[in-house]
C-alpha cells in the first residue's frame, strides 16, 4: 500500500511539472517564422526569427555598421535551396546555409555560410563561406517586425527581400529552370508506363511550345504521341508547334482536323464540345507569322 501511494505521489509531481511547463509557455519577443517560395522548379525557404523595432534606433546603433549580423534574431537565419542556384553571379550548390548580412552606410555585404548550427554569429568561420558579395540597401516604408519576402518573381528568378525598420535589402536569385525541366522530362519518359507514355510525350511537346524552345524535338515527341494515341487535344498541340515553326498553313489544317476529331469524340461519348471548339477556333484566328498567346 505504501509503495502504491509513493508511486502516485511521484506521478503527481511529474504531472505537476509538465502542467507548469506548459502553462509557462509564453510569446517570444522575436517569434520564429518561415517563408517558402518555388522559383521555376526550385524550392527556396528562409527560417528566421522576427525582432521588432520597438522605438529603437536599429541601424548603426542596435546593429552596428560594418559588423556582421545574424539577419534576424536568436539562431542564425537559414536559407535552403532544393537545387543549385546563382545568387548575384555566385554559384551556390543545393543545400542549407546560414545567412548573414553586414549593415553598412554604403552597400551591404551578403554572406552564405555552411555554419547552419551557429547561434547567430557565434561560431562563424570565414573559411566556411560559400558566397559573400555586396548589394545595395534601399529605403522603404517602416516595417516594425523584420520580414523576409520574395518579390519580382519570374520562372527563372526572383529577389529575396529583407525588410526591417526603413531598410530593404534585395538579394537576386537565379535558377536554371530549363535544365531542371529537361531533366524532369527525360526522367518521366524513361519511367513512363507503356500505356501512359503518349501523355508524357505530349506534355514534353507542350513545354517546347510554351517556352518556344527545341521546337524540332517537340515535333518529334508530338508525332510519336499521336502514333501511340490519336486525340483532338494532341492535334491541337501539334498545330501550335507547326505555327511556332512558321508553318501557318499546316497549323490551320491540323487545327481543323483537331476540331473535327473533337466533335466526333464528343458525339461518341455524349459530351459537350462547344467550349473546346470555340477555344480551338480562337487559336486558329490568332495564327499569324508570330506565336499565338496561350
Amino acid at each position: 500500500m505504501q509503495r502504491i501511494q509513493k508511486l502516485i505521489g511521484v506521478f503527481s509531481i511529474c504531472l505537476g511539472f509538465a502542467l507548469v511547463g506548459r502553462a509557462q509557455e509564453l510569446p517570444q519577443p522575436s517569434p520564429a517564422a518561415k517563408v517558402e517560395q518555388r522559383i521555376g522548379l526550385t524550392d527556396v525557404s528562409v527560417v528566421y526569427s522576427r525582432p521588432g523595432v520597438k522605438g529603437r534606433t536599429i541601424w548603426g546603433e542596435l546593429e552596428k555598421w560594418d559588423v556582421m549580423w545574424r539577419a534576424g534574431a536568436n539562431a542564425a537565419t537559414l536559407v535552403e535551396f532544393s537545387d543549385d542556384v546563382t545568387v548575384k553571379g555566385n554559384k551556390i550548390p543545393a543545400g542549407k546555409y546560414a545567412f548573414y548580412l553586414t549593415p553598412s552606410q554604403g552597400d551591404w555585404t551578403v554572406t552564405f555560410n555552411q555554419g547552419v548550427e551557429n547561434w547567430g554569429v557565434d561560431g562563424y568561420k570565414a573559411e566556411e563561406d560559400v558566397a559573400s558579395f555586396k548589394v545595395a540597401a534601399t529605403e522603404g516604408p517602416l516595417v516594425e517586425r523584420l520580414r523576409y519576402s520574395f518579390e519580382n518573381m519570374t520562372n527563372a528568378g526572383g529577389d529575396l527581400v529583407m525588410a526591417w525598420e526603413k531598410v530593404r535589402v534585395a538579394v537576386p536569385i537565379e535558377v536554371d529552370v530549363e535544365k531542371k525541366a529537361w531533366s524532369n522530362i527525360e526522367k518521366a519518359l524513361e519511367e513512363a508506363e507503356a500505356d501512359k507514355k503518349w501523355r508524357v510525350l505530349r506534355n514534353g511537346a507542350m513545354y517546347c511550345t510554351e517556352m518556344n524552345t527545341r521546337l524540332d524535338q517537340g515535333m518529334e515527341w508530338i508525332n510519336e504521341s499521336l502514333a501511340l494515341h490519336d486525340s483532338w487535344y494532341s492535334l491541337n498541340v501539334k498545330a501550335e508547334l507547326q505555327h511556332a515553326q512558321g508553318d501557318t498553313q499546316s497549323a490551320r489544317k491540323t487545327m481543323e482536323t483537331a476540331i473535327e476529331k473533337g466533335e466526333q469524340w464528343a458525339k461518341d461519348n455524349d459530351q459537350e464540345f462547344d467550349g473546346y471548339r470555340r477555344m480551338l477556333e480562337s487559336k486558329m484566328k490568332q495564327f499569324t507569322d508570330g506565336k499565338i498567346s496561350n
